[in-house]
């Protein structure tokens, strides 16, 4: 495993998200999740100019809990959360639009939207800019236009083979001009085309009980993976989905999180409730074949020096500096091979894929 950077929050935390809008530094957002109202924060955490240590802002988070946060594609300055405030009887929920004051270290309330209920997921569309948000027992897809203020524009209604089945999650395609989600719900995982609302696809009896997280493959629109409360992660063609591509067994409880590299997706970077953080491989099923070449003008006892390692399925790195549930894990904007992972305690680790695997995906 490389060398790990730790920060330690004061309070609870289920939600981070990397800062896409800056290309230049390694830099995440993380809103808390305290039930006392007056405590919970977006803090912003980033590199020092020595790459030493992490460091943090603060910024006070007046709307409440911290239920989910996005950052806006493309302005550095610009956070959404969704939040909740039980401060009154009932409590009251919302999505919120904020402008990050580092000066002044203040969140600036740009635009407010009530919500009711609370919504748990808040994914921004890069493209369109359109944000996906849901709530874990309404069998809906609410679509926002965040272009000048929080307004709902469509509701996507979602057929749920059992009333009881839980909404999770709701992730953007890279693929079909931003116009293609993906939602995990019961044991199921499927995919909505908002241009037309209609179910695109469907992989049911993904994991044994509960289909909790899921993610698009970056290079090939047919290819996603999802997470369960069965440990697993499972690897799908969506043109074939009678079985799994790959399966792999990272976790001892549930998988909170998956993500593909941004870039080579062979490398899955996966977080569980087993307070554990696994870089696995998938090579067998990535967009990048690596081919081991020979030189046939060399002898044949100094081939197997001059070849290309090459990277296994399965795990490659294991992190477990964690000690409670690791809720969130995100690669960096900035770093390709940089990535962060965040669990319940207010704990966030930064790693750094080893230079081992780096070298043997980049064959130098």
């Amino acid at each position: 495993m490389s060398e790990c950077l730790m920060f330690g929050m004061d309070c609870e935390a289920r939600c981070m998200t990397s800062m896409t809008a800056d290309e230049e530094n390694i830099c995440f957002l993380v809103g808390t999740n305290n039930i006392k109202n007056d405590k919970n924060q977006v803090n912003k955490l980033f590199m020092d100019p020595d790459a030493s240590r992490l460091m943090s802002k603060c910024f006070r988070h007046p709307a409440g809990e911290v239920r989910a946060i996005a950052a806006h594609p493309t302005k550095s300055t610009i956070v959404a959360t969704c939040t909740a405030d039980f401060s009154s009887l009932g409590g009251t929920h919302s999505i919120t639009i904020w402008n990050i004051e580092e000066d002044k270290r203040t969140l600036e309330t740009v635009s407010r939207l009530p919500t009711e209920p609370v919504m748990s997921c808040l994914e921004w569309e890069p493209t369109s800019m359109r944000c996906a948000t849901l709530t874990p027992f309404v069998p809906e897809i609410q679509l926002l236009d965040m272009e000048n203020e929080p307004r709902i524009v469509q509701t996507m209604k979602i057929q749920l083979e059992n009333e009881e089945n839980e909404m999770f999650g709701v992730r953007w395609s890279p693929h079909f001009d931003g116009n293609m989600l993906g939602v995990t719900t019961g044991r199921t995982v499927m995919c909505m085309d908002s241009r037309t609302e209609n179910e695109h696809l469907k992989v049911k009896d993904a994991h044994l009980h509960r289909t909790i997280a899921m993610d698009f493959n970056p290079n090939l629109q047919h290819v996603i993976a999802t997470g369960g409360d069965d440990g697993y992660v499972r690897i799908w063609d969506t043109r074939r989905t009678s079985s799994a591509v790959m399966s792999l067994h990272p976790h001892a409880h549930w998988v909170w999180s998956v993500r593909f590299h941004p870039v080579h997706d062979q490398l899955l970077l996966t977080g569980g409730s087993d307070a554990s953080v696994v870089l696995s491989c998938a090579q067998s099923v990535s967009s990048e074949q690596l081919k081991v070449f020979k030189d046939d003008d060399e002898e044949e006892e100094e081939e197997d020096d001059d070849l290309v390692e090459k990277l296994q399925d399965g795990q490659l790195e294991r992190i477990d500096e964690h000690e409670d549930s690791v809720y969130s894990c995100a690669w960096s904007s900035a770093d390709p091979w940089s990535f962060a992972s965040l669990s319940y305690d207010g704990r966030m680790i930064l790693s750094n894929v080893s230079r081992k695997h780096k070298y043997a995906l980049m064959q130098l």
